[in-house]
């Protein structure tokens, strides 16, 4: 008889793991919006209408309006961290999957070009190991101090391929391996708003045969457009094919300007998404990077995506209904307070 209530507990384990994807974070997660009353939703100011952030950084080095000196960029990281922000990959953001704790706002972390800087390996004693100082280093180096940041990022990449010819494939095998997604930025960083249909599909799908070139199996699924320039047939994007190449992006990011609509609203258009610089305050001319928006959000806290802690339930203020894509729920619960 104890042995078949062993079972029985065993197997409701079983099962209350494997429908929450196998981890007690994610069970935790799941069922977290389910036990908030609305007097705790409203302390927490739950918006899952509200803006997120993707940032875009390019290179690691001397300030500058596209690059971030080490310190500065772990500033960043930290500052993010402490004011409540939790990374999620763009995959998660454009399945409108986002798994962070209630109370918390999800933040998307991108790179373009593959400069040196994001990706270095240095050779100390005869063995290989990140470089401390470049993005990469500091990344892990957070991950390990802070493991709820749930560090993760997108890199968007160039033939290049953060430089060290002999590395590429090491760099992007590790990628891939340790959480992080690689995208497209067009085979040779042009902007695509003023070529044929043909030159465009070449662009894209060379970038892709590039990478597979180190990763045969990998499937691109964003690409940061240069200059932040459609094609004048915007569907290429996501359907299309050149000589043998399928082209089917699940998303398109722009340059830099302003936060995201949430996944749910009527406005989201994941081949359309806006990113926000990350630079010093000093040199935000149009007070539309990193911190101005950390100051928007703190003085219109309505404004930003919070959290109810539940990936499967989308939770917004009643007076916010109407913005709700219902066609975007998927498989979600959608609930009012």
């Amino acid at each position: 008889m104890l042995l078949g209530i062993l079972a029985g507990v065993i197997l409701l384990i079983t099962l209350i793991l494997t429908l929450s994807g196998g981890g007690g974070g994610d069970f935790k997660s799941l069922h977290a919006g389910a036990r908030l009353s609305d007097a705790e939703l409203n302390r927490l100011k739950v918006n899952e209408l509200g803006a997120i952030m993707i940032l875009v950084y390019h290179r690691i080095g001397e300030e500058g309006k596209q690059s971030r000196t080490p310190e500065n960029f772990l500033s960043d990281l930290e500052y993010l961290y402490e004011q409540g922000y939790r990374c999620i990959s763009l995959r998660e953001l454009v399945a409108n999957h986002i798994a962070v704790e209630p109370g918390y706002t999800p933040v998307v972390i991108t790179f373009d070009e593959a400069d040196p800087s994001q990706f270095r390996y240095l050779e100390e004693d005869g063995r290989l190991q990140v470089d401390p100082r470049c993005a990469m280093g500091i990344m892990e180096n957070f991950a390990k101090e802070h493991p709820d940041f749930n560090m993760t990022a997108t890199f968007f990449v160039l033939p290049q391929l953060f430089g060290q010819e002999e590395y590429k494939e090491m760099k992007l095998r590790y990628l891939v391996e340790h959480g992080y997604d690689v995208g497209s930025r067009t085979l040779n960083n042009v902007e695509l708003g003023g070529l044929e249909d043909a030159k465009v599909l070449e662009e894209l799908a060379g970038s892709i045969r590039m990478v597979r070139e180190f990763l045969p199996d990998y499937e691109p699924m964003a690409i940061a457009l240069p200059g932040g320039s459609r094609p004048k047939n915007p569907s290429l994007l996501n359907y299309g094919e050149y000589e043998g190449v399928r082209i089917a992006f699940a998303a398109a990011l722009l340059e830099g300007s302003n936060p995201a609509t949430a996944p749910c609203d009527h406005d989201f258009d994941p081949l359309n998404l806006p990113r926000v610089k990350a630079m010093d305050p000093s040199l935000d001319t149009t007070d539309s990077g990193l911190y101005a928006w950390l100051r928007y959000f703190m003085e219109n806290p309505e404004r930003r995506y919070v959290s109810d802690g539940d990936p499967f339930t989308v939770t917004v203020p009643k007076h916010m209904e109407e913005r709700v894509d219902m066609e975007k729920l998927g498989n979600r619960r959608l609930r009012l307070y």
